[in-house]
């Protein structure tokens, strides 16, 4: 499902995330500039991957060559921070999720969670601008098949 994403024709980022009905976990994938970040639990920790690289827990903070994203640990999980991208924040733990877009970005956004622009009333939209009248038929509209992310296992 698309979380969240830059709906301006430069897509700066988009945040998905899978979920592993077999395990009852959250995959959270964040597709920023030419980055590919991976956040996932294992065990009892938050697994990072940064193209496909695993970055060690003790290696955090950890931050991008080209400078455009930082990782770390925050509170009981990992937060990435892209302020220069949109992205404020995206914090994950084994139980939470929370995205941040950075204030010249609200308004600009689109997926589950929304335009970010603080209207209430008119969250349900689809991604093709439509307002549906429940949660259950927006949460379904930004359903991205299987074929557009890859799969777990690669």
């Amino acid at each position: 499902q698309v979380l969240a994403q830059d709906c301006t024709p430069e897509l700066k980022f988009i945040v998905l995330l899978k979920t592993d009905q077999s395990q009852e976990q959250n995959h959270i994938n964040v597709k920023i500039a030419n980055i590919d970040v991976d956040l996932y639990p294992r065990d009892s920790e938050i697994v990072v991957k940064v193209n496909g690289v695993e970055i060690p827990t003790s290696n955090l903070p950890y931050q991008h060559p080209e400078g455009k994203i930082q990782i770390r640990q925050s509170e009981m999980g990992v937060a990435l921070h892209a302020p220069s991208l949109g992205l404020q924040e995206v914090y994950f733990d084994m139980n939470t999720l929370r995205v941040k877009v950075v204030d010249w970005m609200k308004g600009q956004t689109c997926g589950l969670c929304g335009k970010a622009d603080g209207e209430i009333r008119q969250e349900y939209r689809t991604p093709n601008k439509r307002l549906t009248k429940s949660a259950v038929s927006h949460a379904h509209s930004w359903v991205l098949s299987g074929k557009s992310c890859r799969d777990a296992t690669e």
